[in-house]
């Protein structure tokens, strides 16, 4: 009697103050976008509206991002922002999640005690009833533990995006590299079963996605936690699906590029010809204190083995430059493999210490000045090779995927094969086409950032 009291309690509560409208808030990287879209539909299943901003809301979830510095000081802005709107009463309730809570609960409980609920990036199943106990028990800090759970596609979940859609097959990383503290934050890996991500893969395909991209802390490291290597079986079964898609693959380490991975990227139908491989350095000295597990010979040899199995796949990396005890030597040798122009997309980050890593012990530090010049002209580089590529494929036809309508009649903006979403460059090209659909482009000409065409 007293589970089915409590349980109108809240019921009563949330009718009376009408309580039903919850607004997400998504910081960080494409894995806390999937956690969004599934916390949402969880959210959907107990009766949650989903709305699309802060202003329409009674509640909100803010996912935060705890990855660097300049992620946590975003996160924390932004959690003010909305403590801000809750002290003039637009808001009932504030819960915070992501790797932000993970990492820091005990100290964002104590801190900002405006506050109605903490609970980290390992259980999102726990929110809906952390956001009922904060409305139900007003003035009051709740917080919930959060336990590993890799049961995010145990029913369809809702794309964000109406033409392609993240599919995370693994959370957490076994890697273990000096600098990194997604391990702590995330925590070990786990490999989402095969049989759950074709049913998801397939719900975006028969909801209008016309792109799956496979996501993860490390996805060439799938199946790993169960002693199998699964990547290639999982993208046979994904490109089994019926339908007209692009699977496009992010975040593969190169130690676990093998040749049987490699093959299964070169050789599976629908996989486009597009890999990023954050190898963060190419020098040995920065691999080792990285504990990067690969040597730059063995970076440099299966870069060339994917090229040849995959003859003008389109490379993306990250780099990070600035790392403890890097030399002039090692950031020369750095950006002449750069310059080579295998990557034509990338991202360079300067060196972020992060508490508890190993790295973080590390006394010879790169000096901010020497470190900032470093990485400025690492993304000279990558501009120059980007304007070089670009310029390459004028008169060239290429297979572009319609993303939105321009600001003019009959301008149209695409990507191609060789473009992630959000990250790499555009088509924008006049022509006669919906949003969704897969049209040949020719392109005729290449400026420094993206490419412009006429639809034939």
């Amino acid at each position: 009697m007293l589970i089915f009291a409590v349980a109108f309690h809240i019921i009563w509560i949330m009718a009376e103050r009408k309580l039903n409208k919850v607004y997400i808030h998504t910081l960080g990287c494409p894995k806390n976008d999937v956690d969004s879209e599934v916390l949402a539909r969880v959210l959907m299943e107990r009766g949650w509206d989903i709305v699309d901003s802060q202003s329409k809301a009674e509640v909100a979830v803010i996912n935060t991002c705890a990855f660097i510095d300049p992620a946590r000081a975003e996160s924390i802005e932004d959690i003010w922002a909305f403590v801000e709107e809750k002290t003039k009463g637009r808001l009932e309730a504030i819960i915070v999640t992501g790797c932000l809570a993970e990492r820091y609960g005990t100290a964002l409980a104590e801190e900002i005690p405006e506050l109605d609920g903490v609970i980290g990036n390992r259980d999102i199943e726990a929110v809906p009833g952390l956001i009922d106990t904060a409305l139900t028990t007003p003035q009051t800090f709740h917080t919930a533990p959060s336990e590993f759970s890799r049961n995010w596609y145990l029913s369809p979940t809702p794309q964000t995006e109406p033409n392609w859609g993240y599919l995370k097959i693994s959370e957490g990383c076994n890697n273990r590299c000096s600098y990194c503290a997604i391990p702590d934050i995330r925590g070990s890996l786990r490999s989402i079963p095969i049989e759950s991500l074709v049913q998801q893969a397939r719900y975006m395909i028969e909801g209008g996605a016309h792109e799956i991209v496979v996501i993860g802390q490390d996805t060439t490291a799938y199946g790993h936690d169960m002693e199998q290597n699964l990547f290639p079986e999982l993208l046979r079964n994904l490109s089994e699906i019926d339908g007209d898609f692009w699977i496009r693959i992010l975040y593969a380490h190169p130690a676990n590029l093998s040749q049987e991975n490699i093959r299964a990227i070169a050789e599976t139908p629908k996989v486009v010809p597009y890999l990023e491989i954050p190898i963060q350095h190419i020098a040995d000295n920065i691999l080792d204190r990285m504990r990067r597990r690969v040597t730059s010979a063995q970076i440099r040899e299966r870069i060339d083995a994917l090229r040849e199995a995959r003859p003008g796949i389109a490379l993306r990396t990250s780099l990070i430059t600035g790392f403890p005890g890097e030399t002039d030597d090692d950031f020369e040798e750095l950006a002449e493999y750069l310059e080579i122009g295998h990557f034509i997309h990338g991202g360079v980050f300067s060196y972020s210490r992060e508490d508890g890593t190993p790295a973080a012990e590390f006394e010879d530090t790169v000096p901010k000045r020497t470190e900032e010049a470093r990485r400025q002209l690492l993304e000279i580089i990558f501009e120059n090779v980007r304007k070089q590529t670009n310029k390459a494929l004028e008169d060239e036809k290429v297979r572009v995927l319609v993303e939105r309508s321009g600001t003019r009649p009959n301008m149209l903006w695409g990507r191609t094969i060789y473009d992630a979403p959000r990250i790499d460059r555009m088509v924008r090209f006049n022509g006669d086409a919906a949003v969704g659909d897969f049209v040949d482009v020719r392109i005729i000409r290449g400026t420094d950032l993206h490419l412009l065409g006429v639809q034939e």
